[in-house]
């Protein structure tokens, strides 16, 4: 009975710790109302599975006026746990695959832990403070990141036992399994983890061969063997880089996000500037500390017991692994300030990886991963210290307890005693738009500071249990979880974000408005910097995803199958051609006339145009009224034309200013580019469609044209796009406008498009050889040895 106790330990332990953060995930009726959900995640995925329908989900004709799917990370297509949206609704799939890889992070924490020689106490505070951490719960807003940073303790555990096996030994197989974990991060849909991954590695490589040179080689297996599996998402990305805005990020964009050096507090002090996650109540005080007035990553806090720990660890205690764990710390923090460190930018340009990633906050993931793992194991050390008769070790992380003490006494007793300054603080770092009681905040900053002294004195108290003699090492170990435990739920429950299901599937007045949707729509993006009247639904947490579910912000709207032109390029993916029709429309804003001729073009037959800042005040007392202002555009065009006259200019620039000059009448004139030719071409008006079969990667066109006429769609011109008349080849143009032209001669004819990535099928023939190749060496060479 014990062996099976000891043996469920961890199972039971995960289950109650995940239920108490993850359960309401669990019913289908609530659903993840996290940062980047409503606006990304669910959007695309919805797209992916609605697409797979009509075939190989390759290109994505509702957003941008049309794009690849495939090369675009961000959508998931090649990890696995991505297809549980053809099993589920993708809502409901997205919680599903949270809490998956919540058990997976648990798992891999524990093991990790293990790895280094912990007993099931310090093993069991590796897995609550991974998976509790406010970093990682943070990372449900970023969702990518949150199943990639789940791989993590993996790749760390199998690199680690791969560069330590001694020679002669099978130091091959996890070095497998670790290239296989960092394949499934590449995967993701989110380099950076594997990026964190990679820089653990090499710490631990550092680490290896300081003790035997000969081991550094092993490094390599997982860095091949993962970026061989993960081909098939890596050569169509890298093919489609070049023609996306990260080829060349300038620093302000690339730079945006680095983490203030002030944020370091919050590794002992997690709301010292309040709670980002209660920003519209006005309880965030870090207005002026963040980028956009808000982290990238929410919380730091990894629990104040291990913080204690890693500080005693990598100062003074002789953990395993001490310098690898001081590495990644160092690293983390180094590249996570960003352009607050002056050499960032040189180490940027240099390396070509670095080059085409954003925020560096998320480097702190690195940081925070040396500090989690050396305070588990610096617990592990002090136990085993004092049980060899050495209790005294704990007088160091005792002091820094009480000094993390005094200065929460402190700090509380200045809001009690001096509410002049706590007023100060409030008005100059909080939310300049918010008019909040003083009275109200100083009060949420008092409750605060009392909590904060409540969980230093908890700490203190059970490090001076560790300094007596008397109390069992049972007794500290269930101390010392249930003490990480009650404090990472305390601070770290309220970033589970979630909402009723029914906001997913249930369109607002303004989709509903335009429902069955049977042209594009064009919603008007705030101006930089102009103040928005925050309107509340329901509870604070999820009032940002309930605004943005309102106002049909992209991608919201593919929610109900609305087709979007010109959308908001959140992941900066965007094709060259999609970014030339957008530059297009910025220069026609000043023209009225003019703007809505070229958005009628691509097919926009409903703008939805942000209201003046006082007539959304003046309907802020009325739920019902919409924050955006709904017009029809009386200049729509289909988004499958003949067109009767045709001009092809040999450079766009030509056929651009051609088009503008006609003021975008193209409806009866359309110019094309033709490299090399200047001619004119004309048709008959008698041309017309007879039938469209639209299945996004491939349509099929029949038409009857006495005189010919020319074909124009109105998606975003691709080279890739890929024409066929009655079976044989013909030649697409890219228009004015960067839509897909083509020539059709007289007669009844059937006009066939088709959509192909590059790289796509390459790729994926390199990650199932991979992937054959390493499993018949992992099972392999394992049997044949055993044989011999």
């Amino acid at each position: 009975m014990r062996r099976r106790i000891i043996a469920l330990w961890p199972l039971l332990l995960g289950s109650v710790w995940l239920l108490s953060l993850f359960a309401p995930l669990l019913s289908p009726g609530r659903a993840l109302a996290n940062r980047d959900i409503a606006v990304l995640q669910i959007p695309l995925r919805l797209s992916f599975r609605d697409l797979a329908q009509l075939g190989l989900p390759v290109w994505n004709p509702w957003l941008h006026g049309g794009q690849p799917i495939l090369s675009n990370p961000s959508y998931g297509a090649f990890y696995p746990p991505s297809w549980l949206v053809f099993a589920a609704p993708p809502a409901y799939a997205l919680s599903l695959i949270a809490v998956l890889h919540a058990v997976l992070a648990f798992a891999g924490a524990w093991r990790l832990a293990r790895r280094f020689g912990c007993g099931g106490g310090a093993a069991a505070l590796a897995g609550i403070g991974y998976v509790g951490s406010g970093a990682y719960l943070s990372l449900l807003s970023l969702f990518n990141l949150f199943c990639s940073m789940a791989w993590l303790p993996w790749v760390i555990g199998w690199g680690d036992e791969s560069l330590r096996l001694p020679p002669g030994a099978r130091w091959w197989r996890p070095g497998l399994l670790a290239g296989g974990a960092l394949g499934l991060q590449l995967l993701s849909g989110e380099p950076s983890p594997a990026v964190i991954s990679g820089l653990a590695l090499l710490a631990l490589t550092a680490s290896a061969a300081f003790r035997r040179p000969a081991a550094a080689p092993r490094a390599l297996l997982p860095f091949l063997f993962a970026a061989a599996l993960a081909a098939a998402q890596l050569l169509p990305t890298l093919g489609r880089l070049a023609d996306t805005p990260r080829k060349g990020l300038p620093s302000p964009v690339a730079t945006l996000w680095s983490t203030p050096p002030a944020r370091l507090v919050e590794i002992v002090l997690p709301r010292f500037y309040g709670d980002p996650a209660r920003d519209v109540e006005g309880f965030f005080f870090g207005w002026n500390l963040h980028d956009r007035n808000y982290p990238f990553i929410e919380s730091l806090y990894p629990g104040l017991l291990l913080a204690v720990l890693a500080a005693s660890a990598l100062l003074v205690w002789r953990i395993p692994r001490r310098a690898a764990w001081a590495l990644c710390l160092a690293g983390g923090w180094f590249l996570a300030l960003g352009r607050h460190n002056p050499a960032y930018e040189g180490i940027r340009r240099a390396i070509p990886v670095l080059a085409v990633l954003r925020y560096p906050e998320k480097f702190i993931l690195l940081a925070l991963l040396g500090l989690l793992v050396a305070g588990v194991l610096g617990w592990q050390w002090l136990l085993d210290e004092r049980e060899a008769g050495r209790p005294q070790c704990a007088d160091f992380p005792l002091t820094l307890a009480l000094v993390a003490l005094a200065a929460a006494l402190s700090l509380t007793a200045l809001l009690f005693w001096a509410p002049p300054a706590a007023f100060s603080f409030i008005g100059s770092h909080g939310d300049p738009f918010l008019p909040l009681s003083r009275v109200l905040a100083l009060q949420y900053l008092r409750s605060e500071g009392r909590a904060a002294v409540a969980t230093t004195a908890a700490v203190a108290a059970l490090l001076g249990l560790c300094r007596w003699r008397r109390p069992s090492r049972r007794l500290l170990e269930g101390a010392a979880i249930l003490l990480l435990a009650a404090d990472l739920w305390h601070y770290g429950h309220g970033l589970v974000q979630t909402l009723p299901a029914s906001a997913y599937r249930t369109p607002p007045p303004l989709a509903a408005a335009v429902l069955p949707s049977r042209d594009r729509i064009f919603v008007q993006a705030p101006r930089e910097g102009a103040p928005e009247v925050v309107r509340r639904w329901g509870d604070s947490g999820t009032l940002y995803t309930r605004a943005q579910l309102a106002g049909l912000k992209p991608y919201t709207g593919l929610l109900w199958h609305l087709p979007y032109a010109f959308s908001t390029d959140f992941d900066l993916m965007l094709t060259g051609w999609g970014r030339q029709a957008g530059s297009i429309l910025e220069g026609e804003v000043a023209e009225h006339q003019r703007v809505y001729r070229y958005l009628g073009s691509w097919n926009v037959g409903t703008l939805f145009l942000q209201k003046p800042f006082r007539e959304q005040l003046a309907e802020l007392g009325d739920p019902a009224a919409p924050p955006l202002r709904k017009v029809v555009n009386r200049y729509v065009l289909p988004r499958f034309r003949l067109v009767p006259r045709v001009v092809f200019h040999a450079t766009h620039a030509e056929a651009l200013a051609a088009a503008r000059a006609e003021d975008w009448q193209v409806g009866r004139t359309e110019h094309c580019v033709r490299p090399g030719w200047t001619q004119s071409a004309g048709y008959g008006p008698a041309a017309r469609l007879l039938a469209v079969q639209d299945e996004a990667a491939r349509i099929a066109v029949r038409y009857r044209a006495a005189e010919g006429a020319f074909f124009v769609a109105a998606m975003t011109y691709d080279r890739q796009w890929r024409a066929f008349l009655d079976g044989k080849p013909v030649e697409t143009y890219p228009t004015a406008a960067c839509q897909l032209g083509v020539a059709l001669p007289p007669g009844e004819h059937r006009l066939v498009l088709r959509y192909g990535e590059p790289r796509v099928g390459a790729g994926a023939a390199v990650s199932l050889l991979t992937l054959g190749a390493g499993a018949a060496v992992f099972f392999g060479l394992g049997r044949r040895r055993r044989m011999a």
